[in-house]
């Protein structure tokens, strides 16, 4: 057990209260927020991570992801619940005694200080000098060819990458306890983000330091963490690996996130022995009937890639719009069904073109419901 969880849970609740902004304006607080007089930052989070792992968090904009971070870097104090490292309580411990390593979205540089001052800083601060010059040669071999380049020249002179990759050694060079990343390519164009990304996936499986990676890029979490934590509104939602998380979603938020394009949802009822949406209906298999009782409201929702298109179907539709994804020899088609846009990911070969008529037929082995009232997957 010791050896599987040698993790650091988060649990409790972070309040970011804006009692004092409330304050400043008219009417107080809670006419600020609606009749709320505290915003939860963080809402009974409770997130075991495993030794050695990556964790990535995903979400939308203001979910939680930032906070917390800076809850397991102490940056943020808990007003609920506890930190811990290995089984080791680190709440009230302040964040330098913490051994994080915590690479940001700006990179965090000193403008004034060259690479080399950057990366030494923290042996100058604890007085360990003598170890600088071989903690800086074994950094720069783990960083690649000519990072050794980067060392003698201030911030400013460097580009976007060059930076990000300053920032990750500085990191590295301390050999920390955890690693945590704050949206670290998100200031870099698409061939240099893909190559950062190669650079920091080698780097977390050569060193096997647990690491928490933030991030809203899907593509950038699956690519890079063990397993992921989706948030929605200060709360984790679901915990998973990339197949689970997409091929069973717990509700209908992370149904709707994850994946891209998202799932296609459709609002309907049960009635006579299958489901009724407003321009259309579906029979349901009997793995459905178990699950389902007659009027009950639905949320019936399906993934653009299991949706077949053809000249026959049960759901003729007129096609709006395609875009072609040419290096995945793939197009996604958009058409009206139901009153809302349904999207189909088909074959590059398919003959489509806006304005054509055509049916589409749900693959029913993939249908995922989701109580209407709820949002919850019925399972």
């Amino acid at each position: 057990m010791e050896n599987v969880t040698k993790v650091f849970p988060i649990e409790g609740q972070a309040l970011a209260s804006i009692r004092e902004f409330g304050r400043a304006l008219s009417g107080g607080p809670k006419e600020l927020l609606g009749g709320k007089a505290e915003i939860r930052a963080l809402d009974k989070v409770n997130l075991l991570i495993r030794h050695g792992e990556t964790m990535g968090l995903i979400g939308p904009t203001a979910c939680g992801k930032t906070t917390l971070l800076k809850v397991i870097a102490g940056l943020i104090a808990l007003d609920e619940g506890a930190v811990y490292f290995d089984g080791q309580d680190v709440t009230k411990m302040p964040p330098w005694e913490r051994n994080i390593g915590m690479v940001f979205q700006d990179y965090a540089l000193y403008p004034h200080m060259t690479s080399l001052e950057n990366l030494a800083f923290p042996f100058v601060v604890r007085q360990m000098e003598e170890e600088i010059p071989e903690r800086v040669r074994a950094t720069f071999k783990i960083m690649g060819l000519g990072f050794d380049k980067l060392l003698g020249r201030l911030p400013r002179t460097l580009s976007d990458g060059e930076r990000q990759r300053v920032a990750v050694a500085r990191c590295i060079i301390r050999e920390p306890r955890v690693f945590l990343f704050e949206e670290p390519l998100s200031n870099l164009d698409a061939k240099l983000r893909s190559q950062t990304r190669v650079e920091i996936k080698r780097l977390l499986r050569r060193f096997r330091i647990t690491s928490v990676y933030a991030t809203h890029d899907q593509s950038e979490a699956i690519a890079l963490a063990d397993r992921l934590a989706v948030m929605n509104e200060g709360r984790i939602e679901q915990v998973g690996t990339q197949g689970e998380i997409y091929n069973w979603p717990v509700n209908v938020f992370v149904a709707g996130f994850v994946g891209t394009p998202a799932m296609n949802f459709f609002r309907g009822r049960v009635e006579n022995g299958g489901l009724r949406f407003a321009d259309f209906s579906l029979p349901f298999l009997p793995r459905l009937k178990r699950m389902l009782q007659p009027g009950q409201e639905v949320i019936l929702g399906i993934r653009p890639e299991h949706i077949a298109i053809g000249a026959e179907g049960p759901l003729p539709v007129r096609v709006e719009q395609m875009q072609p994804l040419v290096t995945k020899r793939a197009q996604i088609i958009r058409a009206r069904l139901d009153g809302s846009t349904c999207v189909v990911r088909a074959g590059a070969e398919v003959p489509v073109w806006v304005g054509d008529f055509v049916s589409l037929r749900f693959d029913q082995e993939r249908l995922h419901l989701f109580d209407a009232q709820t949002g919850k997957r019925l399972r």
